[in-house]
């Protein structure tokens, strides 16, 4: 179920799974390092019901998890993209207040992210010291080279075209139904391969078509990807300013024929 917002590919109103509802995807952040009013930074909130997982977490993630009726308490599995700030800041505020909140967290929390992520948050505790180390849980660090099976989710991932270390996220439930969510990458062989049958392909689309990045994605490199993966449906994220998502869709429409949307902010994906 997708509710109003911008604009999407004709024939997206057929798509509609006949099965009961399994695996929920929310869009917290649809924008960029770009200050907004709109969109917030990178952040997505996946559950079956089950297990909770959070793909990356930017600045004002954790409003935006509360505007979405999810505690901190509640994410069971962080996975981070890459180190870059837009989609990591709010990291340090959700381990302080996972340990400072009235109702401290007292269960595990696992982390799942790009090489290097470990010596990152070292880093991070040289700066903020005890304030940041959990008290009455654990941090549990998973090992992203290969694929996990965390509570009722296998997690698969991949590195993607960014940085040197970028990574990209497969989730599948129990049922089958899965997504992908690439971070930041550009047109690349890995995040193809990921995304292979998926159901949700989620991607960045940071420019237009006339404005190409190396290491960004625009609308036809997107709808590319889409393409040559046959994933079901392609939702684009991550715009810059001057990226209209009214024109991104029909920009990814020319490559990839299925069903494809502009994110917004708390857009919601029910498989």
């Amino acid at each position: 179920m997708l509710p109003p917002g911008p604009p999407h590919a004709p024939g997206c109103e057929q798509f509609h799974d006949p099965l009961p509802s399994a695996m929920h995807i929310t869009i917290l952040g649809s924008g960029t390092c770009v200050p907004s009013l709109e969109r917030s930074s990178a952040c997505i909130k996946v559950t079956d019901g089950t297990t909770t997982v959070l793909l990356d977490s930017g600045p004002g993630s954790l409003r935006q998890l509360m505007r979405a009726e999810t505690e901190i308490n509640d994410i069971d599995l962080v996975c981070y993209t890459h180190l870059h700030v837009d989609h990591t800041a709010d990291f340090v505020p959700l381990l302080f207040a996972s340990k400072y909140a009235p109702l401290p967290r007292t269960r595990d929390l696992a982390i799942m992210a790009a090489p290097g992520f470990r010596d990152f948050y070292d880093r991070l505790t040289y700066a903020y010291g005890d304030w940041i180390v959990p008290e009455n849980c654990t941090l549990v660090w998973l090992d992203a080279g290969r694929p996990a099976v965390f509570g009722s989710l296998t997690i698969t991932a991949a590195p993607v075209r960014h940085t040197p270390h970028s990574i990209a996220f497969r989730l599948a439930d129990s049922s089958g139904k899965s997504m992908v969510y690439s971070g930041d990458t550009d047109y690349c062989r890995e995040i193809i391969d990921l995304a292979v049958g998926c159901d949700v392909l989620i991607l960045e689309c940071s420019f237009p078509d006339d404005q190409y990045h190396e290491g960004h994605l625009t609308p036809e490199r997107a709808g590319k990807i889409a393409a040559e993966a046959g994933c079901r449906q392609l939702v684009l994220t991550h715009f810059y300013p001057d990226c209209d998502p009214q024109q991104a869709v029909p920009g990814a429409a020319k490559k990839f024929r299925g069903c494809i949307h502009a994110a917004h902010d708390l857009i919601e994906i029910k498989l």
